[in-house]
């Protein structure tokens, strides 16, 4: 049957080339706009570079051109930890209490180094073009049921990106809007439509190869700033006045542990989502150089990214939860008031940041998946002209719709996507591929695990399972 399918062009083979790439469309935006860290120079240990991936032509540092470890893990913390989880994770941290939100945080941290160590095995497996791309190494391994559930999930997941992308964009214009015109109201609906289809729709049909490839590293850039001002600003006022809990403005008092199932399993999905790194890893490991091992990617470039990517989101958490206890809002962010400067420059550029990474990344990723279930998984001609506008309005306008039903909410759309697909990112495709290359049981036993673990908490967020 593999082979009828190779013969077909629906997998890769293990160990040759020349079957056509799969998931281009959708590789081609996860690596332009979330790999930063280019390598700027070929290392005498580089072997002549034959797959797609970091480095392959002279903008990226030239053919053969290999990063180091030190911008290999760069890559991976700045994908883990340079986006909108920065913000929302105090407030799940703070739900939990600091020793139960900080025993979520390694769990979540040992998941997704688990996950990438399994990435890392599963690529050693297959030849080099199977393993430039997630997309690419779950083709090769998984067949077209594998390649159609990614595009599915990633379709799924950028829409939950959007529907939480624009409810916050809509819900701080509109505050700030209040702020400067106390007289003139603007509804927060109405900055939610006119963000998404006034704002982000028209970035979003750039020139993807144009301004819009510098979408990550903006948004990386906004969200330095918004955790300096946590931990310099919220934990030094808090330590200087009254200390922990001081900037609640009531009686709170810090709480180690939530007791409460339900919400560990209504808030863990958060913790995951922040600290996956699961597809960015593949790409990053195909252009990292020769490892202190010998090979490329390795345990200790997992160990030193995923530790990093974990300690900037515990500094962050912490330093809120120190200054508010269980008084941190949803979004980190709604904890100043707009008349402190460094509070109201920090919710402009969260809103600069959600604009340019919805725009710039999760709408043409979206739309590279919708391409991809339409026209296969080896379709190489992106949508443009009427169908890229068409791809583009629906996502929005699907998005802001969604936005507008679930008020505003931001982190219960984060956490229903990252239920249902971080989870298969994370848990499931990892454990399946290697499974299905080396046969391992605990390989298997870690997808079921995902598996049961998307369930529980759907049914959580959902209040199946009750209130408490």
């Amino acid at each position: 049957k593999m082979e009828d399918e190779l013969e077909r062009g629906l997998l890769l083979p293990q160990g040759g080339g020349g079957v056509p790439e799969y998931h281009r469309l959708s590789s081609d935006v996860i690596e332009r706009t979330t790999v930063l860290i280019r390598p700027s120079r070929r290392h005498a240990s580089a072997r002549p570079r034959t797959a797609r991936g970091v480095g392959r032509d002279a903008e990226d540092g030239g053919e053969g051109a290999e990063s180091t470890t030190g911008q290999a893990s760069l890559n991976l913390v700045l994908s883990a930890a340079g986006g909108i989880g920065m913000v929302t994770l105090p407030g799940s941290f703070a739900i939990l209490g600091y020793a139960e939100g900080a025993l979520a945080l390694v769990a979540a941290s040992t998941a997704a180094a688990w996950s990438l160590v399994l990435l890392d095995s599963a690529c050693k497996k297959v030849n080099k073009a199977s393993s430039a791309s997630y997309g690419a190494l779950v083709a090769s391994i998984l067949g077209p049921a594998g390649c159609y559930a990614l595009e599915a999930l990633t379709l799924v997941y950028c829409l939950g990106q959007v529907v939480a992308y624009v409810g916050a964009i809509g819900a701080q214009a509109s505050a700030i809007w209040g702020h400067f015109q106390p007289g003139h109201r603007l509804p927060v609906n109405w900055a939610t439509a006119g963000s998404a289809l006034l704002a982000m729709l028209p970035l979003s049909l750039l020139p993807e190869r144009g301004v819009m490839r510098f979408a990550g590293a903006a948004g990386c850039l906004c969200m330095v700033y918004i955790v300096a001002t946590v931990i310099l600003g919220d934990a030094t006022r808090a330590a200087l006045g009254q200390g922990p809990c001081s900037l609640s403005g009531g009686s709170l008092n810090p709480v180690a542990f939530g007791r409460s199932a339900t919400r560990l399993l209504q808030n863990l999905p958060i913790f995951l989502f922040s600290m996956n790194a699961s597809v960015i890893y593949v790409p990053v490991r195909s252009g990292h150089g020769p490892s202190l091992h010998g090979a490329p990617g390795g345990r200790h470039l997992i160990a030193l990214s995923v530790a990093a990517s974990a300690m900037l989101y515990l500094s962050c958490s912490a330093a809120a939860y120190y200054a508010y206890c269980g008084g941190v809002p949803e979004n980190v962010v709604d904890a100043w008031p707009i008349s402190w400067v460094p509070g109201l420059f920090a919710r402009v550029l969260l809103c600069l940041e959600l604009l340019v990474a919805g725009a710039g990344i999760y709408v043409p990723l979206a739309r590279a998946s919708l391409w991809h279930l339409i026209f296969g998984p080896r379709a190489k001609a992106a949508a443009a002209g009427w169908a890229r506008l068409a791809a583009s309005l629906g996502i929005l306008a699907l998005g802001a719709a969604a936005s507008v039903l679930l008020s505003g909410a931001l982190a219960l759309p984060l956490a229903v996507t990252a239920s249902l697909c971080v989870t298969a990112q994370l848990f499931v495709l990892p454990g399946l591929a290697v499974y299905r290359s080396s046969g391992s049981v605990a390989a298997l036993v870690f997808s079921l695990v995902g598996i049961a673990f998307g369930v529980l908490s759907l049914l959580a967020l959902f209040g199946v399972l009750g209130s408490d």
